[in-house]
């Protein structure tokens, strides 16, 4: 079991490889280091302080407490699928953009919106997306272009290119369906993960949202899963 721990943190850990660093990795991968070294190293660790020892239990249990409500209620929202015969505005919120094309996350994104769209021809839909400087176009561009060359009518198309954050992708978002007057029912096409925080910007800015969840990488998701529990509890607080 101990060495299962060890493969999990080094699984956590493996997107460093290509140069991908952020807390969803770091905190699961200590989780579960903490957890190798009682299996494999019991000795050891009985020699810590006590009072050392309680704390980090404690600290172990309310964190995964909190991770597994944090996890239900973002797999709750990721579930949210829109009523039929809704009349909705497809959201497309912004991801990375390598060399002026959609990162694999994008793509997916791309995909669902491109399925709901597909389904429902009278929908129309905001590409949402600034730019960073890594980028040498805007997410809503390349959102928008790869969308066109899928068949999407580009009359159906509307670009919010200013949003840098996912609450800057829902707000201006909003202000581009109020300016057009666009339905106000909306569907977000984003990763699973990343459906309640969308949801609830969303309606801070008096949208009712819905969701067309897609799946991530595997060998992204779960980091980027722990990631968003962190981003959860941050716009709790804030």
């Amino acid at each position: 079991m101990g060495v299962l721990c060890l493969a999990g943190a080094g699984y956590f850990l493996f997107p460093a490889a290509w140069g991908i660093f952020h807390i969803g990795m770091v905190w699961p991968a200590t989780v579960l280091l903490y957890c190798a070294a009682w299996l494999l190293l019991p000795s050891q660790m009985e020699r810590l302080p006590r009072w050392l020892r309680r704390l980090g239990n404690i600290v172990m249990a309310a964190g995964l407490t909190l991770a597994a409500v944090l996890a239900a209620v973002m797999a709750a929202a990721a579930l949210r699928v829109p009523p039929a015969g809704e009349s909705c505005t497809v959201i497309v919120a912004g991801c990375q953009v390598y060399d002026g094309k959609p990162s694999v996350m994008l793509q997916r994104r791309i995909d669902a919106a491109y399925g709901y769209l597909a389904a429902h021809p009278e929908a129309p839909c905001v590409c949402s997306g600034g730019m960073d400087d890594a980028e040498t176009v805007t997410e809503a561009d390349c959102i928008a272009d790869a969308l066109t060359a899928m068949g999407i009518d580009p009359a159906r198309l509307y670009r919010e290119d200013q949003s840098t954050s996912t609450a800057e992708n829902m707000a201006f978002s909003a202000a581009v369906i109020a300016e057009n007057r666009l339905p106000r029912q909306v569907v977000i096409a984003t990763d699973g993960f990343h459906q309640y925080r969308c949801a609830a910007y969303a309606k801070q800015n008096g949208l009712a949202a819905w969701a067309a969840a897609c799946p991530s990488p595997w060998y992204l998701g779960p980091g980027y899963w722990c990631r968003e529990m962190a981003g959860i509890i941050a716009m709790w607080l804030f």
